[in-house]
This record gives structure tokens, sequence and C-alpha cells, in this order.
């Protein structure tokens, strides 16, 4: 007897061993870049191992074009692949809120490149393709999906950071994955970089109502990493799925990108009055997106009335009203007004125009993952307000991390004065975790205090004065602060008629050496080239 139940429990166990055990996956995130189409498929396969074949998939994907009429796009059209047919599930289609547009989906390469796949794994499988244009919302349609294909499985096909250097792009990702981690719609909507919001926005409302609310990350990859090219144009990839079980606890950490001085009255505004976006244009509208903090120095004022241009020489320096839609336009969440140029105009119309489209004026506190990062802007430069008691409340909180904004210095000297060094100092004293400068118009050299960043003039990032090398010069200083301290890099930008951009090769690494080297090395500071 005892033998017959050992050997049962012997046969019970190596079914156990050999049994295929599926999960309940409710959907997959993966790139339809096809320099990691090797990694796509290997998910795939790795997900048809996991659990049972779907009837229906839905494969949601950005309007790339943002072609046709409707906002949310479908096609009835039985798709011809290399590796057979794959039939539309049309009684899904007529039960949700998508229009038929099928000349959308010819050149929608975030649907056809992931198709061969479903089609090989799930050669059985009806398909539901939805393209989304940029803004829509999602709500209605994850509930009409949910009502008629609640047993589908849905595949976001995105790509995530483009056309950044590969160590921004990085940090922008640490961002859209812990999003991705917390299910959280509203950050994913308003500051994860990537080329679709919406269809990320549909998933996890998708992993939430299925009951699978665990991103199982499969891979993070970033093709100037891949290339080992760390100026190139990047795209990066995130490919996992959602299942049962516990979500995922990011790490602590609260990200930011600090610009220095824009100006866009004199002889930007003469340059670029027809359209002054353009004056960002080589910037584009993802440099700033993808962090907690994004935050310059607006070096002036906002009329609400049109302005007329005028080159100058003049030192007043009042914007026409667009240069909210530009700042809007490049991600830019919050601004310095502490200037002295700040009261050319009415500073009220200013912070009202800027706030109207949700974007701060220091000080300003940014939430992250489980830390908060407090800006505070301060001018010195005509009297030194005491700010010192300010610091010390805001550092009460254990999770509050906080960075003084300071404007202050000599114009156009490369190296900070006494005066500078004295207030970083005491700012530090009092609890600040990082100081960053404005004014001199030119980069300075940077120190650590205490295992604390200063970095005394991040230089111009939008400005006319192009009469010397210096003042067409800038840095960016971006990462992120942690529970082990703070994670830094530099981007140097160079300007060439009024326009900024980012400096590559030999220039940008002179740059990076001669700021580095002034800052000694800590135990607090991770700095990242």
């Amino acid at each position: 007897m005892l033998a017959g139940v050992a050997f049962f429990g012997f046969v019970l166990q190596k079914n156990i061993i050999f049994q295929k055990k599926s999960i309940r996956i409710s959907g997959i995130v993966v790139p339809h870049h096809d320099l990691v189409k090797d990694q796509r498929t290997a998910l795939f396969d790795e997900v048809a191992k996991k659990i049972k074949a779907p009837q229906t998939v839905i494969v949601v994907a950005p309007n790339h074009a943002q072609a046709g009429f409707g906002t949310i796009q479908t096609t009835d059209k039985i798709w011809n692949l290399s590796n057979g047919t794959l039939e539309p599930d049309r009684k899904v289609m007529s039960a949700i809120p998508a229009s038929i547009e099928t000349p959308s989906f010819q050149n929608e390469h975030g649907i056809f490149l992931i198709l061969p796949d479903v089609k090989r794994v799930w050669p059985d499988a009806r398909v539901v393709p939805l393209i989304i244009k940029t803004g829509a919302h999602v709500a209605e349609l994850h509930d009409a999906l949910n009502a008629s294909c609640q047993d589908c499985l849905m595949i976001a096909s995105v790509d995530f950071s483009h056309y950044q250097p590969a160590i921004l792009a990085e940090e922008h990702d640490q961002l859209a994955i812990r999003a991705l981690q917390n299910l959280d719609e509203e950050l994913i909507r308003r500051n994860v970089e990537v080329d679709s919001p919406e269809s990320l926005d549909l998933l996890v409302r998708w992993a939430e109502s299925h009951g699978t609310p665990r991103l199982h990350l499969v891979d993070h990859t970033n093709s100037g990493i891949i290339l080992n090219d760390p100026d190139v144009e990047t795209t990066t990839h995130v490919f996992g799925w959602y299942q049962e079980g516990t979500k995922v606890v990011p790490k602590k950490r609260v990200s930011f990108l600090f610009g220095g001085d824009m100006m866009f009255a004199r002889g930007i505004h003469a340059t670029f009055e027809k359209n002054l976006k353009e004056s960002v244009g080589h910037l584009g509208d993802r440099l700033f997106w993808g962090t907690d903090a994004a935050v310059i120095n607006l070096e002036g004022a906002i009329s609400a009335t049109p302005v007329k241009p005028d080159p100058g020489p003049h030192f007043k320096f009042v914007f026409p009203p667009e240069t909210v839609g530009v700042l809007k336009y490049l991600h830019v969440n919050a601004v310095s007004l502490d200037n002295n140029h700040a009261n050319n105009g009415d500073p009220k119309v200013t912070r009202e125009l800027l706030t109207k489209r949700d974007i701060a004026v220091l000080p300003a506190t940014f939430q992250g993952e489980g830390l908060k990062l407090t800006v505070i802007g301060i001018h010195t430069l005509w009297e030194i307000p005491n700010i010192k008691s300010q610091i010390t409340k805001i550092k009460e909180d254990p999770d509050q991390r906080v960075v003084v904004l300071a404007h202050w210095g000599v114009e156009y000297e490369s190296q900070h004065s006494t005066q500078q060094q004295q207030l970083a100092h005491a700012w530090i004293d009092a609890g600040a975790d990082m100081v960053i400068g404005s004014h001199p118009h030119v980069i300075q050299d940077a120190e650590v205090y205490h295992g604390k960043p200063i970095f005394y003039s991040l230089g111009n990032l939008l400005f006319d004065q192009d009469w010397s090398v210096a003042t067409q010069q800038g840095m960016l200083i971006g990462g992120a602060f942690t529970d082990e301290g703070v994670e830094l890099f530099g981007l140097p930008m160079i300007s060439k008629n009024f326009q900024p951009e980012l400096a590559r090769g030999t220039l940008k690494q002179a740059l990076l050496k001669r700021l580095w080297s002034s800052m000694k090395s800590s135990d607090t500071i991770k700095i990242i080239n």
C-alpha cells in the first residue's frame, strides 16, 4: 500500500513537472522597430507557450501619419501575409467606437510588422487592428472592447523614446517603465515619451480590468546602445506582458532635465516672426518630454496681446503670446521667472498665461516615484532673499529633494564668483540637494560641496547673442534623485543661426570634459557618460 502511494505520488510529481501550465496574460507591449525583430519574435514564442491560444487578438498601434478621418480607426480587410491569411473579427469591430478606414492601414508599419508573428503563433486567431491618433481618448474604446471581446489578447505595438541621444532616451524610458508598472494612465498620457501614449493607456486599462496588474518586463533595449553610438538618434524598445499577480513596485526615483536661459524677444522674435516654433525646431518636441521635472529659466515676460518684432539693440524682453505654445511644444513643465527681465512686462500676465497651459512657475514641486522634487527659483542680482528656512522646512520631509535655480553671477565670466560659491554652500548647508545657475550667458564651472552638485551656470539655451562662441553654447543637466543620491548627465548645446541643437562628436566631449573635470568624485553622485 505504501509502495502504491509512493508510486502514485511519483507519477503525480512527474505530471506536475511536465504539464504545460498556462498563466493569465491579458496584454503584451512589443516594439515594431525591426532592428529588434528577433527579440520580438522570441517574445511571441514565449507568450504562446504560456497561454491558451486566443480566438481574437487586438493589435493597437499609433496612427503614424495621422491618416484618415477618425481618431480611432480599424479595418475589416483580410490580411494576406507571407505566412498565410489573417481574418478580421468583424463582430467585435461592429461593437466598438472605431471607424473602418482601410486606406489608413496601407503603410502603417505598427500593424503590418506585427501580424506575421500573430499568424505564426496563433494561426487560427482573428484580428482587430486599431490605429489611434495623437490626443484620442480611449476610455470608451476600452469599455466597448471589454464588453464585446473580454477574452481577447491585446498587443500594444509601440516604440518608445525617439530621436534622442542614448543617455537621455534611457532616462525617459525609466519613467515610461515606471508608469507601466504602476498602471498609471495619467502619467502615461502626460509624461511618457513614446510614439503612442494612447495605445499604452488602452493597454494598462485592459490589464487593470482583467485582473492582470503585474508587468513582466522581458527586455528593454536602445538602438544607440545596440549600435554603440552615443550621438545617433535612438529608438528604444520595451518588451513585456501583463499577467496575474501583484504590481511590481518601482524603485524610488524623481527625474529632471534643466535648461539655461531662454529668450523669445529681440533677434529671436524678428527672425522667427512667422513661426516662433521654428526657433526650437532643431530640438524637437521630445527633448524635455519623459522627465518628472523639465525646467528652464524664462528670461523675460510674455504678452497677452501681439508684439511687434524689434531686433534691437534693446534690453526689454517682452515675448509674443505664442511663446507659451512653444514651451508647451517642448514639453517644458516649469519655468523660473526669478530673473532680471521677468518684470519687463506684467509678471502677473506671464504667470496666468503659463499656468493656463499647465506650465508651473517656480517654486514648484514634482512628484516622482516615492520621492518629490521641489525647485526654488531665486534672483540675487539686486538683493538676496533668504531662502534657507524655506529649504530647511521642505527638507523636513525625508522624501523631498530640493534644487535651487539661482539667477546670479557676472555675465560672460566662465568661472564662478566668490559670492556665487558662498550662496550655493549656504543653501546646501540648509538642506538643498543641488544648485543650478543662470544669467552669465556662458557655461561656467561646477563643483561638489558636501556631496551635493553645483552647476554655476548652464549658459544660453535660446538667445540671440551670436557675437561669441561661448554665448552660443549651453548645457542641459539631466538625471534623477534616488535613495542612493543623484544620477547626472550633461547634454551640451550649440546655437546656429539662433537655433539651438544638441552638440555631438568632439565638441560635445570637450564641453563635457570641461564640466566634469571641475567636480570632485562623490559616493552620492553618479555621473553617466
